[in-house]
């Protein structure tokens, strides 16, 4: 998912976790909101292909839906932006320390004296030792990260001060919001501990792009210096030094402006007199600069200037690629299903865990139940029926977590059964409880078809099958559920799935009462 559309979505969803009361966002609003989403993304056959295209489809919507939300709370609250927007301001600075580093490799220029350029001494020999190390460690890691295995991850390199000054930054909005309003203080300290470890890989490698570029930056500003001096002053460029004599400074040189004098077609000194020549004796010395500068600039251009640009070109690249596939936490599946209306849009349900309860369904109720359960979900949903809760065996069931690939978790009773609270209860109760932990959404399916059977279709009879319908959903009510009471043979012999029964079961598997 794209990096700015899933901070959205879970600033909003922080705020509606904390906002339980709806002063920041009215329930009004969070519908109409979703209504919009559902519109904007309409629901089609391309929509309901794949798992991808399904997850793709509920991100789209859920993404729209928290656009409009933002918009609301920025408009009332504005420290909403400051923190939401981190990233973005420290993407404004990276201007301004551009400016920084240009001046400070300005400033470098002025270490040699007023009018001579030291050709083999700091700073250009400095800088270029300097990128040097860089590069090396920078192979050293990744050849270390290929023989492990492993993907590069933020260590405490100085390219991660964008993050650490994120983290900062955010701890101080919190602390100031807290003040005036404490919901909102409370949704943006959740939304920040969830966003923080999804945002550090973006600001590390946003910190890797400026870390090149300003290196970058320095090395041009260096050479801007002498250019720029040297226009109003005559530069004079040679070398002195305690321990190294004519002929090895003769061969540093052609170390140090050997590719740049091949780039340029200058020619660097021939021989021992000709180096001598070049050294300082007693402020005498040396020889013309314009020729060195241009040397030094080529130099400049090659070790540091070229090779910084195009890794922080690849840090670029990569900061793209990694914003546009954040992988959206699992939290945020659970919630997108909490949200938006199964009247408007079917989110994808892949895998329904079903446990009976003291009932053990007859193969005509199974297929009943599959056909539901995919009428309500796709057509790809996959049905597991658990094996059944024997009666008086409550504590033998288990509600499955939301981590082992279940989206639903389902109670299968049985209407000719008379419910009983240390039971029935007693299994209602686990299930209601580990969903508002850890589990994953939980539907309550009452089949009717035992029950009718034994009716065989007496129409004098009418008023029980009805008096026991209320008393299941009462006492499934009274548990904090919401039931869906189905004949679910009757589907399996091909009746009319209704579309009030697909709503049914969408709505009872969001709902838990309070």
């Amino acid at each position: 998912m794209n990096a700015d559309t899933l901070r959205t979505i879970l600033l909003v969803k922080a705020v509606e976790e904390q906002d339980r009361d709806g002063s920041l966002l009215t329930v009004a609003e969070r519908d109409q909101a979703t209504r919009e989403a559902v519109r904007r993304w309409p629901l089609t056959e391309k929509a309901t292909g794949t798992r991808l295209d399904r997850e793709r489809h509920t991100w789209r919507v859920l993404g729209a839906r928290a656009e409009e939300l933002y918009a609301r709370l920025a408009q009332r609250h504005p420290v909403v932006v400051h923190t939401v927007k981190l990233e973005r301001s420290a993407r404004r600075a990276v201007l301004s320390l551009l400016v920084v580093a240009f001046v400070a490799g300005f400033l470098l220029s002025l270490f040699d004296s007023r009018v001579r350029i030291e050709i083999v001494a700091f700073p250009l020999l400095g800088l270029i030792l300097w990128n040097l190390v860089v590069y090396a460690t920078l192979v050293v890691a990744a050849v270390r990260r290929a023989r492990a295995g492993s993907a590069p991850t933020a260590g405490t390199s100085l390219a991660t001060w964008p993050a650490r000054w994120a983290w900062r930054r955010a701890g101080a909005v919190v602390r100031q919001s807290a003040f005036y309003h404490r919901p909102l203080a409370a949704a943006l300290r959740v939304f920040a501990d969830e966003w923080w470890p999804l945002a550090q890989p973006l600001l590390w490698r946003h910190g890797k792009r400026l870390f090149h570029a300003g290196a970058a930056a320095i090395a041009v500003g260096l050479i801007a210096g002498y250019y720029v001096r040297g226009i109003g002053l005559e530069y004079r460029a040679g070398w002195e030094s305690t321990f190294l004599h004519a002929s090895q400074v003769g061969t540093l040189l052609h170390v140090l402006y050997g590719p740049a004098a091949a780039l340029t077609g200058i020619v660097l000194p021939a021989d021992t007199a000709a180096v001598e020549a070049l050294r300082w004796r007693e402020g005498a010395g040396g020889g013309p600069a314009a020729t060195w500068i241009h040397l030094m600039a080529a130099t400049a251009l090659l070790y540091i200037i070229v090779p910084r640009t195009l890794l922080a070109l690849w840090a670029a690249l990569s900061l793209v690629r990694a914003s546009a596939n954040v992988v959206p936490p699992d939290s945020l599946r659970a919630y997108a299903r909490g949200v938006i209306d199964g009247d408007s849009l079917v989110l994808p349900a892949e895998h329904v865990s079903v446990t009976p309860y003291a009932y053990r369904p007859e193969p005509r109720s199974v297929d009943g139940l599959r056909r539901l359960l995919q009428a309500a979900w796709g057509t790809g949903t996959q049905v597991e029926l658990q094996p059944a809760v024997a009666y008086g065996s409550e504590h033998d069931y288990v509600p499955r977590p939301a981590g082992a690939g279940v989206d639903v978790e389902s109670l299968l009773f049985n209407l000719a059964a008379t419910p009983e609270v240390e039971n029935h209860g007693d299994v209602l109760g686990r299930a209601r409880d580990a969903r508002d932990t850890e589990a994953p959404r939980l539907l309550v399916l009452v089949d009717e078809s035992a029950y009718l059977d034994t009716m065989q279709g007496d129409s004098s009879l009418e008023g029980r099958i009805e008096e026991r319908r209320e008393a299941w959903r009462s006492f499934v009510r009274r548990h904090a559920c919401e039931p869906c009471l189905v004949h679910l043979a009757a589907l399996a012999d091909g009746a009319t799935i209704e579309d009030e029964i697909v709503r049914r079961v969408r709505s009872s598997s969001r709902q838990v009462t309070t």
